[in-house]
Protein backbone atom coordinates (compact mmCIF):
# COMPACT_ATOMS: atom_id res chain seq x y z
CA UNK A 1 0.00 0.00 0.00
CA UNK A 2 1.49 3.50 -0.88
CA UNK A 3 0.62 6.06 1.68
CA UNK A 4 1.57 9.86 0.89
CA UNK A 5 1.57 11.87 3.86
CA UNK A 6 1.42 15.91 3.53
CA UNK A 7 2.90 17.89 6.50
CA UNK A 8 6.32 16.70 8.62
CA UNK A 9 4.83 18.17 11.94
CA UNK A 10 3.56 15.83 15.12
CA UNK A 11 0.45 14.25 12.90
CA UNK A 12 2.71 13.76 9.78
CA UNK A 13 6.28 12.46 10.90
CA UNK A 14 4.44 9.80 13.97
CA UNK A 15 1.98 8.76 11.19
CA UNK A 16 4.71 7.88 8.77
CA UNK A 17 6.57 6.07 11.13
CA UNK A 18 3.48 3.83 12.14
CA UNK A 19 2.77 3.48 8.58
CA UNK A 20 6.18 2.29 7.35
CA UNK A 21 5.76 -0.34 10.50
CA UNK A 22 2.91 -1.67 9.36
CA UNK A 23 4.24 -2.75 6.08
CA UNK A 24 2.97 0.31 3.94
CA UNK A 25 5.75 2.58 1.54
CA UNK A 26 5.48 5.58 2.42
CA UNK A 27 6.25 9.24 1.56
CA UNK A 28 6.34 12.19 3.21
CA UNK A 29 6.00 15.59 1.54
CA UNK A 30 6.88 19.00 3.73
CA UNK A 31 7.51 22.55 2.16
CA UNK A 32 9.33 23.44 5.40
CA UNK A 33 11.12 21.64 8.38
CA UNK A 34 10.71 18.35 9.65
CA UNK A 35 8.34 18.29 13.18
CA UNK A 36 5.95 21.28 11.74
CA UNK A 37 4.34 24.08 14.18
CA UNK A 38 5.20 22.22 17.64
CA UNK A 39 8.63 21.74 17.22
CA UNK A 40 10.03 25.23 15.16
CA UNK A 41 7.16 27.62 15.87
CA UNK A 42 5.35 26.40 19.19
CA UNK A 43 5.61 23.58 22.06
CA UNK A 44 9.45 22.71 21.99
CA UNK A 45 10.48 26.80 21.69
CA UNK A 46 7.73 27.99 23.91
CA UNK A 47 9.14 25.85 26.38
CA UNK A 48 12.75 26.44 25.68
CA UNK A 49 12.61 30.02 26.64
CA UNK A 50 10.45 29.77 29.82
CA UNK A 51 13.00 27.28 31.10
CA UNK A 52 15.53 30.30 30.28
CA UNK A 53 13.23 32.65 32.29
CA UNK A 54 12.99 30.01 34.82
CA UNK A 55 16.69 29.80 35.46
CA UNK A 56 16.90 33.85 35.53
CA UNK A 57 14.30 34.22 38.05
CA UNK A 58 16.16 31.73 40.20
CA UNK A 59 19.74 33.79 39.94
CA UNK A 60 17.87 37.30 40.21
CA UNK A 61 15.43 36.74 43.03
CA UNK A 62 15.06 33.19 44.68
CA UNK A 63 18.51 32.13 45.15
CA UNK A 64 18.65 35.20 48.10
CA UNK A 65 16.40 33.16 49.59
CA UNK A 66 18.65 30.37 50.07
CA UNK A 67 21.21 32.77 51.14
CA UNK A 68 22.88 32.39 47.82
CA UNK A 69 24.18 35.92 46.38
CA UNK A 70 24.76 36.81 42.94
CA UNK A 71 25.22 40.15 41.21
CA UNK A 72 25.35 41.40 37.81
CA UNK A 73 22.78 38.84 36.74
CA UNK A 74 21.99 40.12 33.30
CA UNK A 75 20.41 38.48 29.53
CA UNK A 76 22.51 38.06 26.43
CA UNK A 77 19.50 37.71 24.15
CA UNK A 78 20.98 36.62 21.13
CA UNK A 79 22.47 33.77 23.73
CA UNK A 80 19.24 32.89 24.70
CA UNK A 81 17.80 32.21 21.46
CA UNK A 82 20.82 30.45 19.89
CA UNK A 83 20.41 27.94 22.75
CA UNK A 84 16.56 27.06 21.85
CA UNK A 85 17.52 27.13 18.36
CA UNK A 86 19.92 24.48 19.29
CA UNK A 87 17.78 22.71 20.61
CA UNK A 88 14.90 22.91 17.90
CA UNK A 89 17.57 21.66 15.40
CA UNK A 90 18.94 18.70 17.16
CA UNK A 91 15.10 17.47 17.94
CA UNK A 92 14.65 18.03 14.32
CA UNK A 93 17.77 16.13 13.22
CA UNK A 94 16.21 13.65 15.95
CA UNK A 95 12.89 13.46 13.28
CA UNK A 96 15.23 12.91 9.99
CA UNK A 97 16.68 10.13 11.46
CA UNK A 98 13.72 8.24 12.67
CA UNK A 99 12.57 8.74 8.59
CA UNK A 100 15.97 7.65 7.89
CA UNK A 101 15.82 4.56 9.86
CA UNK A 102 12.53 3.68 9.13
CA UNK A 103 12.73 3.79 4.92
CA UNK A 104 10.34 7.02 4.90
CA UNK A 105 11.00 8.66 1.61
CA UNK A 106 11.27 12.57 2.55
CA UNK A 107 10.47 14.70 -0.48
CA UNK A 108 11.27 18.28 0.31
CA UNK A 109 8.19 20.77 -1.49
CA UNK A 110 4.92 21.64 -1.42
CA UNK A 111 1.72 19.23 -2.46
CA UNK A 112 -1.47 19.23 -3.43
CA UNK A 113 -4.27 16.78 -4.35
CA UNK A 114 -5.30 15.69 -7.70
CA UNK A 115 -8.05 13.69 -8.49
CA UNK A 116 -7.93 9.86 -9.03
CA UNK A 117 -5.36 9.56 -5.90
CA UNK A 118 -2.35 11.92 -7.60
CA UNK A 119 -0.29 14.23 -5.73
CA UNK A 120 1.47 16.80 -7.63
CA UNK A 121 5.10 18.25 -5.96
CA UNK A 122 4.69 21.76 -7.24
CA UNK A 123 8.46 22.45 -6.89
CA UNK A 124 9.19 19.94 -9.66
CA UNK A 125 6.53 19.30 -11.33
CA UNK A 126 6.47 15.61 -10.56
CA UNK A 127 3.26 13.40 -9.57
CA UNK A 128 3.05 10.48 -7.66
CA UNK A 129 0.42 7.77 -7.14
CA UNK A 130 -1.15 6.72 -3.64
CA UNK A 131 -3.53 4.37 -2.30
CA UNK A 132 -4.04 6.31 0.88
CA UNK A 133 -3.19 10.06 1.21
CA UNK A 134 -2.56 11.91 5.01
CA UNK A 135 -3.13 15.43 4.95
CA UNK A 136 -1.24 16.90 8.12
CA UNK A 137 -0.56 20.30 7.11
CA UNK A 138 -1.13 22.03 10.54
CA UNK A 139 -2.18 25.10 11.74
CA UNK A 140 -1.60 28.90 11.69
CA UNK A 141 -1.55 32.42 13.86
CA UNK A 142 -5.24 33.60 13.55
CA UNK A 143 -5.48 37.05 13.81
CA UNK A 144 -8.49 39.00 14.88
CA UNK A 145 -10.18 41.83 12.57
CA UNK A 146 -8.81 44.06 14.52
CA UNK A 147 -7.99 47.60 12.55
CA UNK A 148 -4.18 47.82 13.14
CA UNK A 149 -3.63 44.22 14.30
CA UNK A 150 -0.91 44.16 11.34
CA UNK A 151 1.43 45.84 13.86
CA UNK A 152 1.23 43.31 16.46
CA UNK A 153 3.23 40.62 16.56
CA UNK A 154 2.01 36.39 16.57
CA UNK A 155 3.68 34.40 18.74
CA UNK A 156 5.71 32.35 15.07
CA UNK A 157 7.58 36.14 14.90
CA UNK A 158 8.12 36.02 19.07
CA UNK A 159 9.39 32.51 18.79
CA UNK A 160 11.82 33.22 15.56
CA UNK A 161 13.16 36.59 17.00
CA UNK A 162 14.05 38.31 20.08
CA UNK A 163 11.71 41.19 20.93
CA UNK A 164 12.70 43.56 22.82
CA UNK A 165 10.39 45.72 24.87
CA UNK A 166 9.68 47.29 28.69
CA UNK A 167 6.38 47.16 28.60
CA UNK A 168 3.97 44.80 26.22
CA UNK A 169 0.52 44.16 25.48
CA UNK A 170 -0.52 40.63 25.01
CA UNK A 171 -3.95 40.17 23.68
CA UNK A 172 -5.61 36.87 24.20
CA UNK A 173 -5.20 35.33 27.32
CA UNK A 174 -5.13 31.74 26.46
CA UNK A 175 -2.66 28.99 26.71
CA UNK A 176 0.13 30.84 24.13
CA UNK A 177 -1.23 34.33 25.98
CA UNK A 178 -0.41 32.71 28.97
CA UNK A 179 2.71 31.05 28.45
CA UNK A 180 4.25 33.95 26.88
CA UNK A 181 3.25 36.63 29.75
CA UNK A 182 4.84 34.11 31.80
CA UNK A 183 8.18 34.60 30.36
CA UNK A 184 8.31 38.13 29.83
CA UNK A 185 7.40 38.96 33.19
CA UNK A 186 9.83 37.18 34.48
CA UNK A 187 12.48 38.85 32.54
CA UNK A 188 11.63 42.15 33.93
CA UNK A 189 9.12 42.83 31.38
CA UNK A 190 5.87 44.92 32.57
CA UNK A 191 2.92 42.98 31.03
CA UNK A 192 -0.83 43.26 30.76
CA UNK A 193 -2.99 40.22 28.91
CA UNK A 194 -6.42 41.73 27.42
CA UNK A 195 -8.52 38.21 27.03
CA UNK A 196 -12.13 38.86 25.89
CA UNK A 197 -13.67 36.41 27.92
CA UNK A 198 -14.07 36.28 32.16
CA UNK A 199 -11.42 34.09 32.27
CA UNK A 200 -7.93 32.57 31.34
CA UNK A 201 -7.17 29.66 29.48
CA UNK A 202 -11.15 29.74 29.21
CA UNK A 203 -11.08 26.02 28.23
CA UNK A 204 -9.40 25.01 31.31
CA UNK A 205 -11.67 24.25 34.51
CA UNK A 206 -12.54 27.33 36.66
CA UNK A 207 -10.25 26.54 39.64
CA UNK A 208 -7.32 26.24 37.22
CA UNK A 209 -8.31 29.46 35.74
CA UNK A 210 -8.33 31.18 38.77
CA UNK A 211 -5.62 29.53 40.20
CA UNK A 212 -3.38 31.22 36.72
CA UNK A 213 -5.28 34.42 37.75
CA UNK A 214 -3.39 34.44 40.98
CA UNK A 215 -0.39 33.22 39.92
CA UNK A 216 0.24 36.15 36.76
CA UNK A 217 -0.39 38.95 39.14
CA UNK A 218 1.63 38.17 41.53
CA UNK A 219 4.60 38.35 39.13
CA UNK A 220 3.25 41.96 38.21
CA UNK A 221 1.30 40.91 35.53
CA UNK A 222 -1.91 43.14 34.77
CA UNK A 223 -4.93 40.70 33.56
CA UNK A 224 -7.57 42.59 31.98
CA UNK A 225 -10.59 40.51 31.63
CA UNK A 226 -13.88 40.97 29.61
CA UNK A 227 -11.78 43.05 27.08
CA UNK A 228 -12.35 43.80 23.44
CA UNK A 229 -9.43 45.20 21.83
CA UNK A 230 -10.76 47.56 19.07
CA UNK A 231 -7.44 49.25 17.80
CA UNK A 232 -3.99 49.53 17.75
CA UNK A 233 -2.02 52.85 16.77
CA UNK A 234 1.58 52.69 16.03
CA UNK A 235 2.55 56.45 17.34
CA UNK A 236 6.00 57.58 17.78
CA UNK A 237 7.07 55.77 21.27
CA UNK A 238 5.55 52.35 20.06
CA UNK A 239 1.87 51.48 19.56
CA UNK A 240 -1.15 52.77 21.51
CA UNK A 241 -4.36 50.24 22.30
CA UNK A 242 -7.50 50.94 22.18
CA UNK A 243 -9.49 48.71 24.23
CA UNK A 244 -13.29 48.17 26.35
CA UNK A 245 -13.00 46.78 29.28
CA UNK A 246 -16.10 45.78 30.61
CA UNK A 247 -17.74 48.21 28.36
CA UNK A 248 -15.18 50.95 29.29
CA UNK A 249 -12.92 52.66 26.93
CA UNK A 250 -9.03 52.68 28.30
CA UNK A 251 -5.89 53.65 25.74
CA UNK A 252 -2.88 52.16 27.18
CA UNK A 253 0.81 52.61 25.65
CA UNK A 254 3.07 49.90 25.08
CA UNK A 255 6.76 49.29 23.25
CA UNK A 256 5.16 46.57 21.54
CA UNK A 257 1.99 44.44 20.84
CA UNK A 258 1.70 40.33 20.75
CA UNK A 259 -1.52 38.77 19.21
CA UNK A 260 -2.06 35.40 21.21
CA UNK A 261 -5.65 34.69 19.42
CA UNK A 262 -5.18 31.20 18.62
CA UNK A 263 -4.53 29.30 15.44
CA UNK A 264 -6.53 28.09 12.85
CA UNK A 265 -6.36 24.82 10.38
CA UNK A 266 -4.02 25.82 7.69
CA UNK A 267 -5.04 24.10 4.25
CA UNK A 268 -3.93 26.16 1.67
CA UNK A 269 -4.00 25.17 -1.93
CA UNK A 270 -3.43 21.81 -1.05
CA UNK A 271 -6.76 20.00 -2.83
CA UNK A 272 -6.96 20.64 -6.27
CA UNK A 273 -10.54 21.94 -7.31
CA UNK A 274 -13.04 19.29 -6.98
CA UNK A 275 -11.09 16.92 -4.74
CA UNK A 276 -12.44 16.65 -1.05
CA UNK A 277 -11.54 14.33 1.66
CA UNK A 278 -13.15 10.67 1.87
CA UNK A 279 -12.21 7.34 2.82
CA UNK A 280 -8.83 7.25 1.06
CA UNK A 281 -8.33 11.13 2.24
CA UNK A 282 -8.11 12.39 5.30
CA UNK A 283 -6.75 15.00 7.64
CA UNK A 284 -5.29 14.92 10.66
CA UNK A 285 -3.85 16.71 13.29
CA UNK A 286 -4.48 20.96 13.53
CA UNK A 287 -5.58 21.12 9.74
CA UNK A 288 -8.22 19.05 10.62
CA UNK A 289 -9.79 20.94 13.13
CA UNK A 290 -9.98 19.10 16.02
CA UNK A 291 -8.04 19.57 19.64
CA UNK A 292 -5.02 21.46 18.80
CA UNK A 293 -2.53 19.22 20.61
CA UNK A 294 0.53 17.84 19.33
CA UNK A 295 -0.03 14.52 21.28
CA UNK A 296 -3.48 14.43 19.66
CA UNK A 297 -2.43 15.20 16.41
CA UNK A 298 0.26 12.42 16.56
CA UNK A 299 -2.65 10.06 17.95
CA UNK A 300 -5.09 10.99 15.66
CA UNK A 301 -2.91 9.97 12.47
CA UNK A 302 -2.27 6.92 14.31
CA UNK A 303 -5.41 5.53 14.33
CA UNK A 304 -6.23 6.80 10.58
CA UNK A 305 -3.05 4.29 9.84
CA UNK A 306 -4.41 1.48 11.96
CA UNK A 307 -7.98 1.79 10.12
CA UNK A 308 -5.95 1.81 6.67
CA UNK A 309 -4.15 -0.95 7.45
CA UNK A 310 -7.41 -3.13 8.97
CA UNK A 311 -6.60 -2.90 12.85
CA UNK A 312 -8.31 -1.54 15.77
CA UNK A 313 -7.79 2.15 17.04
CA UNK A 314 -4.99 2.21 19.45
CA UNK A 315 -5.07 5.10 20.91
CA UNK A 316 -8.32 6.37 23.20
CA UNK A 317 -9.43 9.47 21.71
CA UNK A 318 -11.54 10.60 24.50
CA UNK A 319 -8.75 10.90 27.29
CA UNK A 320 -6.95 14.05 26.22
CA UNK A 321 -4.71 15.52 28.25
CA UNK A 322 -3.51 19.39 28.57
CA UNK A 323 -0.71 20.81 29.69
CA UNK A 324 0.30 24.96 30.69
CA UNK A 325 3.67 25.23 30.72
CA UNK A 326 3.25 28.34 33.95
CA UNK A 327 5.42 28.09 37.51
CA UNK A 328 3.75 26.07 38.84
CA UNK A 329 2.85 24.13 36.15
CA UNK A 330 -0.95 23.52 35.46
CA UNK A 331 -2.21 19.79 33.41
CA UNK A 332 -5.90 18.69 33.47
CA UNK A 333 -7.86 15.50 31.60
CA UNK A 334 -11.37 14.12 31.32
CA UNK A 335 -14.24 16.44 32.55
CA UNK A 336 -14.52 19.79 34.35
CA UNK A 337 -16.34 20.40 37.14
CA UNK A 338 -18.08 22.62 35.78
CA UNK A 339 -19.59 20.84 33.24
CA UNK A 340 -20.33 17.69 35.20
CA UNK A 341 -24.21 17.18 35.34
CA UNK A 342 -24.47 13.93 37.07
CA UNK A 343 -23.99 13.77 40.97
CA UNK A 344 -20.10 13.86 41.64
CA UNK A 345 -17.96 13.54 44.59
CA UNK A 346 -14.65 15.70 44.65
CA UNK A 347 -10.99 15.33 46.10
CA UNK A 348 -9.26 18.69 46.63
CA UNK A 349 -5.84 18.55 47.86
CA UNK A 350 -3.95 21.76 48.15
CA UNK A 351 -0.06 21.62 47.67
CA UNK A 352 0.75 24.04 50.34
CA UNK A 353 1.43 21.71 52.57
CA UNK A 354 3.46 19.01 49.97
CA UNK A 355 7.34 18.94 51.22
CA UNK A 356 8.60 18.88 47.41
CA UNK A 357 6.42 21.82 46.53
CA UNK A 358 7.83 23.95 49.35
CA UNK A 359 11.60 23.04 48.44
CA UNK A 360 10.65 24.48 45.23
CA UNK A 361 9.02 27.63 46.30
CA UNK A 362 5.79 26.53 43.68
CA UNK A 363 3.37 26.01 46.64
CA UNK A 364 0.72 27.61 45.25
CA UNK A 365 -2.01 25.00 43.90
CA UNK A 366 -4.11 22.14 43.97
CA UNK A 367 -4.51 18.65 43.20
CA UNK A 368 -8.17 18.17 42.01
CA UNK A 369 -10.35 14.91 41.75
CA UNK A 370 -13.55 14.31 39.87
CA UNK A 371 -15.30 10.80 40.54
CA UNK A 372 -18.63 9.96 39.07
CA UNK A 373 -21.10 9.22 42.04
CA UNK A 374 -23.03 6.43 39.98
CA UNK A 375 -19.85 4.27 38.90
CA UNK A 376 -17.34 5.64 41.16
CA UNK A 377 -14.74 5.66 38.63
CA UNK A 378 -12.32 9.03 38.14
CA UNK A 379 -14.11 11.12 35.22
CA UNK A 380 -11.42 14.16 35.57
CA UNK A 381 -8.68 15.42 37.43
CA UNK A 382 -6.62 18.91 37.39
CA UNK A 383 -3.54 19.69 38.41
CA UNK A 384 -1.59 23.29 39.31
CA UNK A 385 1.26 22.47 41.12
CA UNK A 386 5.31 21.71 40.22
CA UNK A 387 5.98 18.85 37.33
CA UNK A 388 1.76 18.80 36.94
CA UNK A 389 2.65 17.90 32.82
CA UNK A 390 4.43 14.99 34.32
CA UNK A 391 1.95 14.19 36.74
CA UNK A 392 -1.07 14.68 34.82
CA UNK A 393 0.17 10.80 32.52
CA UNK A 394 -1.11 9.05 35.91
CA UNK A 395 -4.55 10.37 36.20
CA UNK A 396 -5.10 10.46 32.51
CA UNK A 397 -4.25 6.53 33.13
CA UNK A 398 -6.60 6.19 35.70
CA UNK A 399 -9.97 8.16 33.57
CA UNK A 400 -8.77 6.36 30.41
CA UNK A 401 -9.41 2.69 32.60
CA UNK A 402 -11.97 3.88 34.57
CA UNK A 403 -10.24 3.27 38.16
CA UNK A 404 -12.22 4.27 41.52
CA UNK A 405 -11.34 6.12 44.45
CA UNK A 406 -10.30 3.36 46.48
CA UNK A 407 -7.87 1.52 43.85
CA UNK A 408 -6.81 4.98 43.31
CA UNK A 409 -6.35 5.60 47.22
CA UNK A 410 -4.74 2.06 47.47
CA UNK A 411 -1.37 3.19 45.45
CA UNK A 412 1.93 4.19 47.42
CA UNK A 413 3.11 7.11 46.72
CA UNK A 414 6.70 7.77 46.65
CA UNK A 415 7.81 10.68 49.82
CA UNK A 416 8.56 13.49 49.06
CA UNK A 417 7.22 13.57 45.60
CA UNK A 418 5.12 16.30 44.16
CA UNK A 419 2.68 13.05 42.94
CA UNK A 420 2.04 12.08 46.68
CA UNK A 421 -0.79 14.92 46.30
CA UNK A 422 -2.67 12.21 44.47
CA UNK A 423 -3.32 10.25 46.89
CA UNK A 424 -3.96 13.18 49.24
CA UNK A 425 -6.98 14.73 46.70
CA UNK A 426 -8.60 11.20 47.09
CA UNK A 427 -7.50 9.60 50.65
CA UNK A 428 -10.74 10.59 51.89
Amino acid sequence: MRTIIIGGGPAGYVGAIRASKLGMSVTLVEKGELGGTCLNRGCVPTKALLQAASVYSAVTKEAAEWGIGVEGASVDTAKLYEKKNGIVEQLRKGVKFLMDSNKIEVISGTAKVLPNMQVLIKESGATISADKILVCTGSVAARLPISGIEYALTSDDVLSTPVEAKKLAIIGGGVIGVELALFFAKMGCEVTIYEYLNALVAMMDTDISKQLLMQLKRLGVKVQLQAAVKEIRKVEAGFEVDALIKEKPVTASFDKVIACTGRKPYLGEVFADGVTPNDDIKLAGDAAGGIQLAHYASAEAVNIIEEWAGRKPHYNMSVVPQCIYTAPEAASVGVREQDCKEPVKIGMYRINGNPKALITGENSGFVKTIFSEATGALIGAHIVAPHATDIIGELAVAVANGLTQPQIASVIHPHPTVCESIGESVNW
